[in-house]
């Protein structure tokens, strides 16, 4: 598993932009993923805000201080993740022997970014459950990579924020960004049981006719007797053809619960 953090400087400031990019993995320990990702973000922060110069110490000397306060970090984090308290029903996708029992376990489920984590970590402290990740990225027809800034983002409020040349119009970058197909599939792998739940890019932003446009995952297993192999090449294609599946109502900061509010 590799993580790749590139840097883009803000014109006329101090500040950088860090976008960070997790390599595609397969069958590792969810636990050691999770951490490995949050202690390097940690460190990148603070490496960001501490001069060396300024307290007369080596590198060397702040990374260690920077890596000993992330696992520390780290502990606490995970400690709350394990405090998380979860439906026992979701837990029972694993034990179901039929897709209709693992279709009405997930009715009326509903998962935040930190739930969906803690059941990641305790699929596999409980379960023995590996992890994997696919991700995959489609444009829409006709763009050049190489008319792109290095760095495109639209705001809440619809402003658009660009580093770097392009020729290209606020309204063509918005479709750019609007238009990109994104699916990230997550995989949950015991033996030769396997669960998948994933989400599109149009069911984060609510673009599809589901509920209102609510966000949510999308959830297949092997109970659908579909291999696995082939559920994988349709996620990473443009468009995927899969049959009816179960959706899963998901909160993240863009949605949170009204009692996480």
């Amino acid at each position: 598993m590799r993580i790749n953090n590139k840097k883009i400087d803000i014109p006329e400031s101090n500040g950088t932009y860090t976008i960070s990019n997790v390599e595609d993995f397969e069958f590792i320990n969810p636990i050691e993923h999770i951490a490995s990702i949050y202690i390097n973000t940690c460190m990148s922060v603070e490496r960001e805000v501490i001069d060396p110069k300024k307290y007369n110490v080596s590198q060397e000397i702040i990374e260690k201080i920077l890596f000993k306060r992330a696992i520390k970090s780290w502990n606490d984090e995970y400690i709350r993740y394990l405090s998380i308290e979860l439906p026992d029903k979701l837990f029972s996708i694993f034990e179901s022997k039929k897709k209709r029992d693992q279709e009405n376990a997930l009715k009326g489920i509903s998962l935040s970014t930190d739930e969906f984590i803690a059941f990641i970590i305790k699929a596999h402290e409980k379960y023995n459950y590996k992890y994997s990740q696919y991700a995959t990225s489609h444009n829409h027809k006709g763009l050049t990579l190489s008319q792109l800034p290095k760095l495109v983002h639209i705001k809440d409020d619809g402003s658009i924020i660009t580093i770097g040349k392009t020729n290209m119009t606020n309204g063509q970058l918005k479709q750019y960004v609007e238009h990109r197909k994104i699916i990230v599939a997550k995989f949950l792998d015991n033996d030769t049981q396997w669960h998948c739940f994933f989400l599109s890019s149009n069911s984060l932003f609510g673009k599809e006719s589901y509920n209102n446009g609510i966000p949510h995952l999308h959830y297949i297993s092997d109970k659908w007797n579909i291999e696995r192999k082939e559920v994988i090449e349709q996620l990473t294609n443009k468009d995927y053809h899969l049959p009816s599946l179960p959706h899963i109502d998901y909160h993240s900061h863009r949605n949170p619960r009204e009692l996480d509010k």
